[in-house]
């Protein structure tokens, strides 16, 4: 499974990503997530609504102490997941709970500067290039 939008743009991007490692830690509120990993709250919930329609997190209950309305908490249904960057691309690779396989290229914001050099050679997480 690819993660594009109609226009190939990358359906993860800065804020979905942080929504994920997020929820991959601990089942949080809409609310706590955008509080804990500023993520503005609008954007939040347009990513938690997406994310959910890829089923890459889902409903994990109801948050009710000290509320006047119960708040639905999130979790992540990804197992694992792996990024590489190689050719000036960052490739996201997920492992979902329920065994899938999910693929994307995450796209470089637009205030990050990109050299004319040749990037370097693609890597896995966790390898140091060597020198």
């Amino acid at each position: 499974m690819l993660l594009y939008d109609s226009d190939g743009q990358s359906l993860l991007d800065d804020h979905a990503l942080r929504i994920l490692i997020a929820l991959h830690q601990e089942s949080l509120t809409a609310q706590e997530i955008a509080t804990h990993y500023r993520v503005p709250i609008a954007a939040c919930y347009r990513r938690i609504r997406r994310l959910l329609s890829l089923a890459l997190i889902s409903e994990a209950g109801f948050v009710t102490e000290g509320r006047r309305r119960p708040a639905r908490l999130y979790k992540s249904e990804v197992n694992r997941f792996q990024i590489t960057y190689g050719s000036g691309r960052m490739h996201l690779h997920l492992l979902l709970r329920n065994g899938t396989e999910a693929n994307t290229i995450v796209g470089i914001p637009p205030d990050v500067g990109v050299s004319g050099t040749a990037p370097p050679r693609p890597h896995e997480v966790g390898e140091y290039p060597s020198a």
